[in-house]
């Protein structure tokens, strides 16, 4: 009795030892099981990278509407409010197709005096309130601070939502970046400088 046990443990033995060589040789489903190890990985890999590159585009979008609207600013020798709240659209123009719901626009004019002294001469944001007093003191860059000149200072900040595959501590899933571009320029008309009629 105990030779057949034995006998009938060796035929085991030898039967699991022969299916787990052919497991072991069967390379069918390979691909398929390294595929679900590695894609997890390569969703998130492709997913921050679009959101990465959607948010440089925005960022390069909101530089552009900050110059073009500092541009069309200091072509003007006189400007009002009306003509300064056009320039929400300007911009809004040219960061599209992207969300413009939370763009902030500020333009402020500088007047330098004959010892390097910076202050508002007059200033303007979207909710038709001055960014600062008018004759307040205000910093320019050191390259741009030159004696009896006018800079026209354009202020464009935006908030972008990037979307996160984990959630974050508040439990959202999305991240608010604010962005801003600030851009200084000369007035290109021959006085030299830019009124405004209505501003404070």
């Amino acid at each position: 009795m105990a030779k057949i046990t034995t006998a009938s443990s060796a035929g085991f033995l030898t039967r699991l030892n022969a299916a787990f060589r052919r497991f072991r040789g069967d390379r069918d489903g390979v691909g398929a099981v390294e595929f679900a190890l590695i894609a997890p990985f390569l969703i998130v890999l492709y997913i921050g990278s679009l959101e990465v590159s959607v948010a440089m585009s925005v960022n390069k979008k909101l530089a552009r509407a900050s110059s073009t609207v500092a541009d069309l600013v200091t072509q003007q020798e006189t400007v009002d409010k009306a003509y300064l709240a056009s320039m929400v659209n300007v911009a809004q123009s040219v960061i599209a197709p992207f969300k413009t719901s939370t763009l902030k626009v500020k333009i402020t004019a500088i007047r330098i005096d004959a010892s390097n002294k910076a202050t508002v001469a007059w200033s303007w944001k979207d909710d038709g309130s001055p960014v600062q007093p008018k004759g307040s003191a205000v910093s320019v860059p050191s390259q741009l601070n030159i004696a009896s000149t006018f800079l026209v200072r354009a202020q464009l900040n935006l908030d972008y939502d990037v979307f996160l595959l984990a959630s974050d501590e508040d439990g959202s899933q999305t991240r608010h970046l604010n962005m801003g571009k600030t851009y200084h320029l000369r007035p290109r008309v021959i006085s030299g400088s830019i009124t405004c009629t209505d501003c404070s």
